[in-house]
């Protein structure tokens, strides 16, 4: 597994981040989360998208939002037949903020998708494909001094997309949909990682069978169980860590892994680093 946490690091000339880039083979995917925004574009492909606890298909025409610090992971089904082409932005929301005060209600809207919780972090933007497609093809990806002021308004310009794709719809529109069997088990995950959980357990509250609730959760998430369990314990151990003074042993119980040397073993193999490196560079 990658390191679950991924930085993006601004500078002062340097506020966002743009990636456009087709994929014609399998990609794996890793669940990470990063002190930036992010969203994410796609132009062609399909496969599945968690965050959140809730699944989501990918889909052509759709944006993805993923607030900052919030877990997720991206598993696109990508083959010679079916690439997968998306464009991915990684900003700080702070300066992005800034940049929309001149537009009053396109800030008060970036506001909500910054720091409210969200109904849904997937929003069908078809009916601006011909806009989002060429604002996408028009971000300066190359980092060279001059394009932060480009880029920045380009982005707002997508921004300025979603707000026009979301706001007609109803009340309705962003009722509840029925939960997937995964994100059942990962709103399950959600109450219970802190405590030594089990396939047994889980598969219990949930009234289905073990191998049930272990393939169907691979078939919506393209990943295990266990591997989720993983990073959300060590996404937490990281946040004790740099918030605390507890020792790694208290760490380790607090996430739902007493024995330490199993936990340094798994945050290690997880993050790269020892609990206690980690702590210190932190």
């Amino acid at each position: 597994m990658d390191s679950l946490f991924d930085p993006v690091y601004f500078t002062q000339d340097t506020a966002l981040y743009a990636s456009r880039h087709t994929a014609d083979a399998p990609m794996k995917g890793y669940y990470h989360y990063h002190a930036a925004f992010e969203l994410l574009y796609v132009s062609r492909g399909a496969g599945k998208i968690v965050v959140n606890q809730r699944t989501y298909d990918i889909e052509p025409g759709m944006l993805y939002c993923f607030q900052p610090f919030q877990l997720h992971k991206v598993h696109p089904e990508a083959s010679a037949g079916t690439p997968y082409e998306r464009t991915v932005l990684h900003f700080d929301p702070v300066a992005v903020d800034r940049a929309a005060s001149p537009f009053p209600e396109l800030q008060r809207f970036f506001r909500q998708l910054w720091k409210r919780q969200l109904p849904e972090q997937r929003f069908d933007v078809a009916s601006e494909g011909a806009l989002m497609e060429a604002v996408c093809r028009s971000f300066e990806t190359d980092r060279a001094k001059g394009r932060e002021q480009s880029n920045l308004l380009l982005l707002l310009q997508m921004i300025s997309c979603l707000r026009r794709a979301t706001e007609d719809r109803s009340e309705s529109a962003l009722s509840p949909r029925e939960l997937r069997y995964s994100e059942s088990v990962m709103q399950w995950i959600e109450a219970n990682f802190a405590t030594e959980c089990s396939l047994d357990a889980l598969a219990d509250a949930l009234h289905l069978s073990k191998n049930y609730v272990s393939r169907v959760f691979r078939q919506e998430t393209g990943n295990s169980i266990s591997e989720y369990l993983t990073a959300r314990r060590i996404k937490e151990a990281c946040r004790l860590l740099q918030a605390t003074d507890d020792p790694v042993e208290r760490v380790g119980i607090a996430v739902g892994l007493p024995n330490v040397s199993y936990f340094c073993h798994v945050f290690k193999r997880v993050v790269g680093v020892s609990p206690l490196q980690y702590r210190k560079r932190s």
